[in-house]
């Protein structure tokens, strides 16, 4: 949990997004009542405990006895106090692009809020965390902020870096003129994500979801629907744990990346078996990716892996 405790230490700092966190809350308070409902609790009392039902706060207590002790050492420190809140790690647990994030929680109106506040963390991030205190997850993390942010607008990352130099090099990469992936690192747990979502998505039997993210691609919920029908005729479920989540079950090939301005990407469903025979497949349009901080696909397919590779 080391990446994502460090991620929750920062966020603890930043300032309140207080839309996105309403927007938590309500979905919170909502789950809330369904379980309490359906676990037979009267009205009356789901209405009570539901009050205490808030948005998630990691590390809380945690958080609160450090900055304490911390104050004891630093008396002007309280003037400041911690908020605990997890936007940018439900992010990365929900695998969530910026705009499957807004999706999630109905945000809309508040994608410029959720956007400075997205710019602040990795601000935060590049400057406060040592660089020997950052592992290959973390490295990553802020690399895929960066990418997102500056994809949106890449004013609001422009307007900090330009006031001095980041703490981080690798955060922000030159960008040369013949290369077609300006941040390759960024680029690629973009789509890493993006894809595992589809098989968190998969995995949860959430159809309606699968269908709206790839209606645009071919996939619509009718055909996602037959492909998991045809999967489960063969296992009975999709696994998300660590293994499921490696770098074995994920690949992209460069090879038209210069030519096509394309990644070809596949990505595989782990089974209780460890058959590993389904998966999706799509051509990832890079320009279009870099240029709208989503993953645009092209040539998008899901199935058993004999068969993607005979379309």
């Amino acid at each position: 949990t080391y990446t994502m405790d460090l991620i929750s230490m920062v966020e603890a700092t930043l300032e309140d997004p207080k839309q996105v966190l309403r927007a938590q809350e309500r979905a919170a308070r909502d789950r809330a009542m369904a379980e309490m409902k359906a676990d037979g609790v009267e009205y009356e009392e789901r209405l009570e405990r539901i009050q205490d039902v808030t948005y998630e706060k990691p590390l809380e207590d945690l958080l609160d006895a450090a900055f304490d002790k911390y104050c004891q050492e630093v008396p002007w420190a309280n003037d400041y106090q911690l908020s605990p809140k997890s936007v940018l790690r439900d992010m990365l647990e929900s695998a969530s692009d910026f705009k499957g994030y807004i999706q999630k929680l109905g945000i809309a109106r508040s994608e410029g809020i959720l956007l400075r506040y997205l710019a602040e963390a990795y601000r935060s991030l590049d400057r406060t965390v040592p660089i020997e205190k950052r592992d290959e997850r973390l490295r990553d993390i802020i690399s895929w902020l960066g990418f997102v942010v500056r994809s949106v607008d890449s004013s609001l990352v422009d307007e900090w870096e330009n006031a001095g130099n980041p703490a981080a090099l690798d955060a922000t990469p030159p960008q040369g003129i013949d290369e077609v992936v300006a941040d390759r690192r960024g680029c690629t747990l973009l789509v890493r994500n993006a894809l595992f979502r589809r098989v968190t998505l998969a995995a949860r039997e959430h159809v309606r979801d699968l269908g709206e993210l790839d209606d645009d691609w071919g996939m619509s919920e009718i055909r996602w629907q037959k492909a998991l029908d045809a999967y489960h005729e063969q296992h009975e479920e999709i696994l998300t744990d660590g293994d499921a989540r490696s770098a074995a079950m994920f690949s992209i090939d460069e090879s038209d990346e210069k030519t096509a301005h394309v990644w070809h990407v596949h990505q595989i469903f782990a089974d209780e078996d460890g058959d590993h025979d389904f998966g999706i497949m799509g051509d990832v349009d890079l320009d279009a990716t870099q240029d709208g901080g989503e993953v645009i696909f092209k040539n998008y397919r899901v199935g058993f892996i004999e068969d993607l590779l005979e379309d």
